[in-house]
């Protein structure tokens, strides 16, 4: 990897100069990224931050579930399962494990950490690949049962981003009896549109119409790309290839 950037070639000056980084990333940052890589990467350094925190791999259904299970000496911790999302891993989530670990303050005062598990969804990093026709769904089910028969959680919080919304999603919807609050940073459904909103005689108050607008915006002009991967034709099978639009 490090050969391959060290005899990359760049060109001494931009093809476009002046213009925003909006139109793509500016000659600049590419070289200081490339010095970065060749003169400051140590992947023996990564290597151990990585292997800081206990890991472990559980089989489930048949597969390898790969994670992390950070502790925190508090006994009344709360537990806590954190989904990434694609592309992406479990190393998403390190940096945060210290503080979560730790023993913090609530907006009211009371005190609150949490033990911290990691996991790799399925197909990615150290867990096996997952059978054909795997859902979310199928994914929330053994992500309950490592929490709750493999590492013995009676209740426990999940937290989701991108992809790990879905599963995140599922989990608090089809186990909130020990599921039993879920952040989302990314909704794994569509809002009603203003039309679909009229129709059903819904109306919105002031901070609600300002999120209703910003779906709106993101709807019409944001969303290329995800239905570019939504629905695409493969050459080599010459077939459309649907995928499941959560």
């Amino acid at each position: 990897m490090l050969e391959l950037i060290k005899n990359t070639q760049l060109p001494a000056s931009p093809e476009y100069p002046g213009l925003s980084p909006d139109a793509g990333i500016p000659l600049s940052t590419l070289k200081s990224l490339r010095t970065e890589w060749l003169t400051q990467f140590s992947w023996q350094k990564e290597q151990a931050a990585i292997n800081k925190y206990p890991q472990f791999t559980a089989e489930i259904e048949g597969l390898t579930v790969h994670f992390i299970h950070q502790k925190s000496n508090k006994p009344d911790a709360i537990p806590l399962i954190l989904f990434h999302g694609w592309p992406g891993s479990f190393l998403e989530f390190i940096p945060l494990i210290g503080d979560l670990t730790k023993n913090g303050k609530t907006s009211t005062g009371k005190s609150v950490s949490f033990d911290v598990v990691i996991p790799n969804l399925p197909g990615f990093g150290p867990s096996s690949a997952p059978p054909a026709n795997w859902s979310t769904e199928d994914t929330a089910r053994i992500f309950n049962t490592l929490m709750t028969d493999v590492l013995g959680y009676k209740t426990f919080a999940a937290h989701g981003t991108d992809w790990g919304c879905s599963v995140a999603y599922h989990l608090y919807s089809s186990y909130n009896s020990t599921v039993r609050a879920t952040q989302l940073v990314f909704l794994p459904f569509f809002p009603f549109t203003p039309d679909q909103l009229a129709a059903e005689g819904i109306e919105l108050d002031a901070l609600e119409k300002f999120e209703e607008g910003g779906f709106m915006e993101w709807y019409t002009n944001g969303q290329a790309y995800f239905q570019l991967e939504s629905t695409k034709v493969s050459a080599s099978e010459g077939h459309r290839m649907n995928e499941k639009v959560f």
